[in-house]
């Protein structure tokens, strides 16, 4: 499992999506992997200042992501409704579901305006 963590500004919240190998390389090959530029930033997180390469979210990077997770959610549906018309498969629809699910976790961190970075781990 890898992280797609979210940062306040000043290191006082944070929130890390927990997500599968497949997955991930799924959205390094998507137009995620082009929003945003990792910077090294120095954040305080559990009273210590550490050095993490994050993405700012600024005003622009987070209307883009959210732009993107809003169509990878409408793709994702529109594909498991097509499979839900042809069959009730439990294999068919876990990955589906899972990509979903995800990709909601993604979009609703990104709508928070109380994290201020995202890192790509």
């Amino acid at each position: 499992m890898l992280n797609i963590s979210f940062y306040a500004e000043n290191g006082s919240a944070s929130q890390s999506i927990r997500v599968g190998e497949e997955f991930y390389q799924w959205l390094a090959h998507s137009d995620f992997a082009q929003v945003g530029h990792s910077q090294l930033t120095t954040i305080c997180l559990d009273g210590e200042e550490i050095q993490l390469p994050l993405i700012p979210l600024a005003s622009t990077t987070r209307s883009m992501l959210i732009a993107f997770f809003n169509e990878m959610i409408l793709k994702e549906t529109a594909a498991m409704l097509a499979d839900l018309e042809r069959t009730i498969s439990k294999e068919i629809l876990e990955p589906r579901t899972y990509r979903i699910k995800k990709l909601l976790e993604l979009l609703n961190c990104c709508k928070n305006s109380t994290f201020a970075y995202l890192q790509r781990e």
